[in-house]
């Protein structure tokens, strides 16, 4: 598949020119991993290969893409994380992160950088 833009919107066509998914977002990004972040007026989520939301376009801000099955995800200012089911498993609570890597993620709290793993928990 290719990204196409068409009037300032963005989706996705096959090798033949067949729109496969519509093109209706403001911004799409590549797929990774199976799935694409996709933005419409302002909220973003996850898309599959045939268009269906897999993770619904209501965040405020999203990572680029899953990184060890994860992704962070904000609302109002405040990031967690989900898998790529779109279940919560780390809560919004920082206000920044970093894609995992090794197990672990860098975050913000306030002044305060520190790293946690996959269970939200602090490590070193």
């Amino acid at each position: 598949m290719a990204k196409v833009k068409i009037n300032n919107k963005w989706g996705f066509i096959n090798k033949s020119g067949k729109e496969i998914i519509p093109v209706k977002y403001n911004s799409i990004y590549d797929f990774s991993d199976g799935l694409a972040l996709a933005i419409i007026n302002d909220k973003w989520g996850f898309i599959d290969k045939t268009g269906k939301e897999i993770i619904p376009l209501k965040y405020d801000r999203a990572l680029l893409y899953f990184t060890e099955g994860l992704t962070g995800v904000a609302i109002k200012d405040k990031w967690g994380f989900i898998d790529k089911a779109g279940k919560v498993i780390i809560p919004f609570k920082y206000d920044s992160v970093f894609n995992f890597k090794d197990g672990k993620s860098d975050v913000r709290i306030n002044d305060e950088r520190f790293s946690i793993n996959k269970k939200g928990e602090r490590v070193k």
